[in-house]
């Protein structure tokens, strides 16, 4: 987790320039999509839930082990132990760490402007644009670029549908899809995008800086979604220059809400979402 202790030192200097209190874990949630972290303030971080975890009795040992105890801590005990089905919760508190200084004030003292909501401005005509972690920015991309591909580690049976009469048509239309494995077994296709914008969940399966450097031609490159709440200056000097991400309002709320027997499947809803830059 050697990307994760770069973050966290320029976590920790924002600490010390701003003087903010460490976070204290207050408690844990294993959501169906979400791993979730909240601090004795009420803050919630998150991150999704992807790859290899530990089962669910050793989870609850590891995790009740850091409740009360300083954020920062937990993640330096979390690198050391350097285990890849613990770097969700690293992942999580790094974010949880990050929040306090993604405010629009500190983060223009910083050279980072903020802008509510998710707009992308960006010239999409006659670009060949991908995304990895379909179910975003569709509104942007389809039917508005010269190619839109789609990346999923899901089965194409999760998102296609499959229309059979004489002959078989494909949905959703006008998309190339790249399904069921890591974007990263696609160089050639990444390699030729003119924009990416990926998933902070590459954060947490730790794809994102190898995918970041395989877009090597691509002039936007971004990173989207709460998993990306991140130190955006750690994010920046890596090489991203676009990033959305999304806060929780209300904990109890959004507690509310995903913990229904029907889920409502409407989590941006409940978050302040923003879009940075570098000036």
């Amino acid at each position: 987790m050697k990307d994760l202790s770069i973050a966290m030192e320029m976590i920790q200097k924002n600490h010390k320039i701003y003087k903010e209190p460490m976070p204290i874990i207050k408690e844990f949630v294993l959501g169906h999509r979400w791993f979730m972290v909240s601090d004795t303030n009420d803050k919630l971080s998150m991150s999704l839930r992807v790859g290899k975890e530990k089962d669910l009795d050793e989870f609850e040992k590891i995790l009740k082990s850091f409740i009360g105890r300083p954020a920062d801590d937990c993640v330096y005990e979390l690198i050391n132990r350097a285990d890849p089905e613990l770097r969700i919760i690293a992942a999580s508190l790094c974010n949880l760490l990050s929040k306090p200084f993604n405010s629009a004030d500190r983060l223009k003292d910083r050279g980072i402007i903020r802008t509510e909501g998710r707009i992308f401005d960006y010239d999409v005509k006659d670009k060949k644009v991908g995304i990895i972690g379909y179910g975003l920015y569709n509104e942007v991309f389809l039917g508005k670029c010269k190619e839109f591909h789609a990346f999923d580690f899901r089965d194409p049976k999760g998102i296609l549908n499959y229309r059979i009469g004489n002959e078989m048509k494909v949905y959703p239309e006008n998309i190339y899809w790249h399904l069921g494995d890591n974007a990263l077994e696609h160089e050639d296709v990444l390699e030729s995008l003119d924009i990416v914008v990926m998933t902070g969940c590459t954060i947490v399966n730790n794809t994102y800086k190898d995918i970041l450097k395989t877009c090597k031609n691509a002039k936007i490159r971004g990173i989207y979604g709460p998993s990306a709440e991140l130190c955006p200056e750690y994010l920046f000097d890596l090489g991203y220059n676009y990033i959305f991400s999304a806060s929780v309002r209300d904990k109890e709320a959004f507690y509310q809400s995903n913990f229904a027997a029907i889920p409502e499947g409407m989590d941006l809803s409940y978050m302040d979402n923003y879009e940075l830059r570098c000036v």
